[in-house]
């Protein structure tokens, strides 16, 4: 099993169905809890959301919203893709990025 692929592609799903779950799209949101988890799974980039947490909870461009936490947690789906790599994780546990030897 390549969990490279499947750890990322599992976390997007769960942020997919998160968002579902959340909206509506009739301009009122279904759960606030769905929301607070998409933003949590969508951290940290997810935070400029909490600015308009007033216009969100009336509906104001959820459509925006989604494709915005789509697109963060596509971020996030490639930095757990890149960290998921065979031997990517124990190279940065043991320090080894990107070290250069000067002499």
């Amino acid at each position: 099993m390549k969990r490279h692929i499947v750890i990322p592609a599992i976390y997007f799903l769960i942020v997919l169905v998160c968002l579902l779950i959340a909206f509506d799209y009739d301009g009122y949101m279904r759960s606030s809890a769905a929301w607070l988890v998409t933003v949590a799974l969508t951290l940290p980039w997810s935070v400029v959301s909490i600015i308009f947490m007033w216009a969100l909870f009336h509906g104001a461009g959820l459509e925006f919203f989604t494709i915005m936490y789509l697109a963060f947690a596509a971020v996030n789906a490639y930095v757990i893709y890149r960290m998921a790599l065979p031997g990517k994780m124990t190279k940065f546990l043991y320090g080894k990025v990107n070290t250069d030897n000067y002499g």
